[in-house]
């Protein structure tokens, strides 16, 4: 917390960042780094600078999002799964503390795994929960 930064990891990202008519993003296929002999996911190289919206579907009734902008990309994913940023924030710390906290679950993988997707799109994704009637969670 002390850059006011996140660290996202996922062993999955979407590869159309730019739009369906743009480029795809660069990405490495490298073996799943939790499950070794497990097959192999893609490692995509997000752009440092980018602002981006992190979001995860809980339960079919719940989205979480958060905003940030890409300061970094790791050389070489450690720990964890392979595609890996560092997003400055709002506010770390109450991320850090309120991380999925206000979900009433055991579930770790609500814990983990939020997709990214470049631009801000907190206010699109709370229009299109209303009218799904689902409930929003912005996580800092």
């Amino acid at each position: 917390t002390s850059r006011n930064a996140l660290w996202t990891a996922h062993c999955t990202a979407p590869l159309k960042l730019d739009g369906p008519d743009g480029k795809e993003a660069p990405y490495i296929l490298r073996g799943h780094s939790e499950v070794g002999g497990s097959g192999c996911v893609p490692e995509v190289k997000y752009r440092v600078g980018e602002t981006i919206t992190r979001g995860k579907l809980v339960n079919l009734d719940t989205i979480l999002i958060s905003a940030g902008k890409i300061i970094e990309v790791p050389e070489v994913s450690v720990h964890g799964c392979r595609t890996q940023i560092i997003t400055e924030v709002r506010d770390a710390a109450k991320m850090a503390a309120n991380w999925s906290l206000i979900l009433e679950t055991e579930d770790a993988m609500t814990l983990l795994h939020r997709v990214v997707f470049y631009g801000d799109h907190v206010d699109s994704m709370n229009h299109l929960a209303r009218l799904m009637g689902m409930k929003v969670v912005e996580e800092g």
